[in-house]
């Protein structure tokens, strides 16, 4: 299947890492303190870091496709996502409330719902219908067993 985009995932982060970060420069809206602000950024960044790099070395070492509607030969089902069905977006998710609360700006809370809608509806839904079709039962037993989020 042929990606239906020239946009990657990481494209859509950098352009909304680049817009929260833009947004705040002209409409500054802040909405926690900044000691929130400061330690719940780092540790969401940190996390969305981490857990992104954790579920796309799990692609790597099964020598699986790691880009979008690039041929699958393994159902990836271990480490993270062993709790969530799509580590690698909910981890550039996590990234992005990061990047929101280090700016501290609620307008990147609009930033986040696009970001989370676009992801959701250019990849993971359409990823789910590929994944049915080249898996079969092994993907529909996983379906079952773990949430597409958390």
């Amino acid at each position: 299947m042929k990606m239906p985009s020239r946009l990657y995932p990481p494209h859509y982060l950098l352009l909304s890492i680049l817009s929260i970060v833009g947004i705040d420069s002209f409409l500054p809206v802040p909405f926690v303190s900044s000691a929130i602000s400061l330690v719940g950024g780092v540790l969401f960044l940190f996390s969305g870091i981490v857990l992104t790099a954790s579920a796309a070395r799990l692609f790597s070492k099964a020598k699986t496709g790691i880009v979008p509607f690039s041929e699958s030969t393994k159902l990836v089902v271990s480490g993270a996502y062993r709790f969530t069905r799509n580590p690698m977006y909910l981890g550039m998710f996590c990234c992005l409330i990061g990047v929101t609360l280090l700016v501290n700006n609620v307008m990147g809370l609009l930033v986040l719902l696009l970001f989370f809608f676009i992801i959701r509806q250019l990849f993971v839904l359409k990823e789910e219908v590929l994944m049915q079709e080249t898996f079969g039962d092994d993907y529909a037993e996983f379906k079952a067993r773990i949430r597409r989020w958390i």
